[in-house]
């Protein structure tokens, strides 16, 4: 068993944008992997998997959607 957790600390609005583009997939659980986000001050995700190729295929999935977030809050804040 492979556990892991995530902390993402900084601005609130891109907090909470990362929270709303993660959360829909956070029903999508298998027999072999998944994660829980946790929304507090920071978001905390925590991922549990059976084995290594199913935590890779979470931790992809994870920061392939935050990636998208946070390229289009760089372009609307016009941080390069």
């Amino acid at each position: 068993m492979i556990e892991s957790t995530i902390e993402i600390k900084g601005n609130k609005k891109l907090i909470n944008l990362f929270y709303d583009a993660l959360l829909p997939e956070e029903n999508f659980k298998t027999g072999r992997a998944s994660y829980k986000l946790i929304k507090g001050n920071n978001l905390k995700i925590k991922i549990t998997a059976k084995d290594a190729v199913a935590f890779r295929a979470v931790s992809t999935n994870l920061s392939g959607l935050m990636a998208i977030v946070q390229k289009t809050w760089n372009l609307k804040n016009e941080i390069k």
